[in-house]
């Protein structure tokens, strides 16, 4: 049976059921390697995504467009960008801004994947690269922004270098895909 491309709600109905594979993908070339790995999700820089030919390297891999914080200030110019990357083919799209943004690109139906634990952009808030949620006080702290990036609409979230076992109990206790990045196996994706 061939492969179709998932929809978030098809992602979504996966949750607990069987782990997907997610790759950061530079050019056409890697989007191809991982449409031929079976790989299920891939983030991609926004020139990817607007690349000729995109879609064709990787027709049935769930892509989430990065919108980097700092390269866009307001939430109108996270919305221009986010609307572009739909029309592009993408089918969600990673935004690491205030929670209000997210409920407003909710609210207009895009497709978001948050961030919680080790935001590199916002590293000087919990001491620079290193893993957090290694206390009850700062493990609570990184619940409490799950739950908020739930509530502003996410369907997903990159959860980073926070503890397996920590890492693992927050996943348990949200309806967002949650994405492993250095934060054990034991999770929606990785």
């Amino acid at each position: 049976m061939p492969r179709k491309r998932p929809t978030v709600a098809d992602l979504l109905a996966l949750k607990g059921k069987r782990q997907l594979s997610m790759l950061r993908v530079m050019s056409l070339e890697e989007a191809e390697a991982a449409e031929e790995a079976g790989i299920d999700l891939i983030s991609v820089p926004p020139e990817l995504m607007e690349m000729p030919g995109f879609r064709e390297a990787a027709p049935t891999c769930f892509t989430c467009a990065g919108l980097e914080p700092g390269e866009f200030v307001t939430t109108d110019d996270y919305l221009r960008v986010a609307f572009r990357m739909l029309k592009a083919s993408a089918d969600s799209v990673y935004c690491a801004a205030s929670l209000e943004t997210i409920a407003r690109m909710r609210a207009e139906g895009i497709p978001v994947c948050g961030h919680v634990g080790l935001v590199p952009s916002r590293r000087t808030w919990t001491g620079g690269f290193r893993a957090v949620g290694k206390t009850a006080e700062s493990a609570l702290e990184i619940y409490r922004q799950t739950k908020l990036l739930e509530e502003a609409g996410a369907f997903a979230a990159e959860i980073e270098v926070v503890p397996a076992s920590v890492a693992a109990e927050i996943s348990k206790r949200t309806t967002m895909l949650m994405i492993s990045m250095g934060a054990g196996a034991g999770f929606d994706a990785h």
